[in-house]
């Protein structure tokens, strides 16, 4: 397949990248939590760290062993409620 190469002027290419932006910036900010079309519920650190009781180093570190499943989205990480349930039916 062919590549095609596209030129534009620096103002469309700059009201692209602003769109391009906007839509990547509501996608980091979905709430995962509010379960929207999603079967089950997912946590963010802070509220994982409450139901196990543990800090933020102590839940740091059990994801650098691999204790817990998490999964990253942008900047933040979700803890899926079946995966943490799992862990606390381990220990």
């Amino acid at each position: 397949m062919a590549s095609q190469i596209m030129i534009i002027d620096e103002h469309e290419f700059g009201k692209l990248m602003r769109k391009i932006d906007r839509i990547s910036d509501k996608l980091e900010n979905l709430d995962l939590k509010s379960n929207d079309g999603f079967k089950e519920k997912w946590y963010v650190s802070d509220e994982v760290c409450k139901i196990l009781k543990v800090s933020k180093r102590t839940l740091q570190n059990m994801r650098d062993n691999q204790t817990i499943k998490f999964r990253k989205s942008g900047k933040k990480i979700y803890y899926k409620a079946s995966d943490i349930e799992e862990y606390l039916n381990k220990i």
